[in-house]
């Protein structure tokens, strides 16, 4: 792969390892670190590239993997994924924003109380919009898995608010 094959890979690769990131170490300047630290290993393995199925999948699994080990490394801390959703809307009124927010809170607090698996698997997939395949080669979960874990998560979420509003 030739430096600007590379270039043009990585401006559509980017952002979503930024948020990958982002997710696992919950801070907007380790996730760069993190990322920029990708970048520099997969440059290095840029001959292994070629051999890949899944690209994507592979630099989003490096990234991932980078980001634990930089959380392993000071403890982990606990996420708070509010900075990583702006639910503020120019055309909402002050009342729908309040009851958006009042919501969300909601919404967070219990799905940073699911099993991790879970979490991050629903986070992949309604958040970020990966597809299963992708998610497995992110994970290391096989596609069934992925699925279980994703069902499992939003009957959870379901059951839990369904339970709240009767």
């Amino acid at each position: 792969m030739s430096a600007e094959e590379f270039k043009i890979f990585v401006q559509n690769l980017k952002d979503k390892m930024y948020r990958v990131a982002f997710r696992v170490v919950n801070n907007h300047e380790e996730a760069r670190d993190v990322v920029q630290d990708a970048l520099v290993k997969i440059w290095n393995k840029r001959a292994l590239l070629e051999g890949v199925e899944n690209k994507d999948a592979y630099c989003i699994t490096i990234t991932r993997n980078m980001g634990i080990d930089k959380l392993r490394s000071r403890k982990m801390q606990t996420s708070d994924i509010s900075e990583r959703y702006d639910l503020e809307s120019k055309a909402a009124n002050p009342e729908r924003i309040a009851v958006a927010k009042d919501e969300f809170a909601r919404i967070k607090a219990f799905i940073n109380t699911m099993a991790d698996n879970h979490k991050e698997v629903l986070l992949l997939r309604d958040v970020d919009g990966y597809s299963y395949k992708e998610i497995s080669g992110i994970t290391g979960y096989s596609i069934e898995k992925v699925k279980v874990y994703l069902h499992r998560a939003r009957m959870k979420i379901k059951q839990h608010f369904k339970t709240k509003v009767s």
